[in-house]
């Protein structure tokens, strides 16, 4: 297991390194620079705006500037960021948190939801239950998370004002764990109904396919209890493919975050890289880059370690 696992933190090198090359020359390719960002650019033509581009480094040619920053990244150093001058360790520093907050509180409540009802759907089906959970997700699947957004700030902001709109706490008031919950069930909520959607839909398959299988009809032969029968049988062995699932879609969560924290006001790093595509602060939203990128990769060494967890046949080879 260790040698599978330094195997796959090896093979992520190149392909950060690959994902890299290609958001900086994205975001250098579209018009404009952070210079241009930082002010009116009819203010900045001239000497005065060549004179700020080249203390910034931004006269050199793009494949120069790559080198440079790949060079400080090898170094642990990711730069600052063009538009507030402070570390961009500091700044992703203070959203990371936030940002970890709203995606674990989110995973947990479309895994967990997800499942349930998935599992109450397949041992109760073509019942009321069944067909009112299958409309649900594919409501979940067909529908934007913005849409959803927006329809909870209608609702439960404008008509009914129920839940804050925005913030991880009340302005002006000093951090509690109550309010910040309380700030925290909306968006994380709408965040979830993506995934939590498509856990349901295959949470249904699996335990449909598994209730099939000739080893559960003969459990419940011998006499083995519903529970025993769905519990260490039928739901163990369902539970493999919604691993793949769940831990493929945490990226989609992080991804979904960025719009989310945006329309909530979520200081966290989608609300953040929001900000640096519009600065077009090339260091902070390479260093978002590599922050999320790690994410990924995480997530699919987290679905393979899983499996043997899951499931005792599942022997990752040296």
């Amino acid at each position: 297991m260790q040698r599978y696992i330094l195997r796959r933190l090896i093979i992520a090198v190149p392909v950060m390194f690959i994902i890299s090359i290609m958001t900086f020359g994205f975001a250098n390719a579209v018009p404009g620079d952070p210079v241009s960002a930082m002010a009116d650019p009819e203010m900045l033509k001239g000497a005065g705006g060549d004179a700020l581009r080249e203390r910034l480094g931004l006269d050199k040619s793009v494949p120069v500037r790559y080198g440079i920053w790949l060079r400080e990244i090898l170094t642990g150093n990711l730069g600052y960021s063009y538009h507030s001058g402070e570390p961009v360790t500091r700044v992703i520093g203070r959203a990371v948190l936030p940002t970890v907050e709203l995606t674990a509180v989110s995973f947990v409540l479309s895994v967990v939801l997800g499942t349930v009802f998935g599992v109450i759907a397949a041992l109760r089906q073509y019942s009321i239950y069944d067909y009112s959970l299958t409309v649900f997700s594919l409501f979940g699947l067909s529908i934007p998370t913005f849409f959803f957004a927006l329809l909870a700030l209608w609702v439960f902001v404008a008509v009914f004002p129920l839940m804050p709109s925005h913030g991880m706490v009340t302005a002006g008031e000093p951090f509690n764990i109550i309010d910040n919950l309380y700030h925290l069930a909306l968006p994380a909520l709408v965040l979830s109904i993506d995934t939590m959607a498509t856990n349901t839909r295959y949470a249904r398959t699996a335990m449909l396919e598994v209730l099939n299988s000739d080893y559960v009809r003969t459990a419940r032969a011998k006499g083995m209890s519903e529970y025993n029968v769905i519990g260490r049988h039928a739901f163990r062995n369902a539970i493999m493919p919604l691993i793949t699932i769940t831990t493929l879609r945490l990226p989609f969560l992080f991804s979904g975050a960025l719009l989310i924290e945006f329309m909530f006001a979520w200081p966290g790093m989608g609300r953040l890289s929001v900000e640096a595509i519009y600065l077009r602060d090339y260091t902070l939203l390479m260093g978002l880059t590599l922050i999320v990128t790690g994410m990924v990769l995480f997530a699919n060494l987290l679905a393979d370690i899983l499996y043997t967890f899951a499931d005792p046949r599942v022997r990752v080879s040296g």
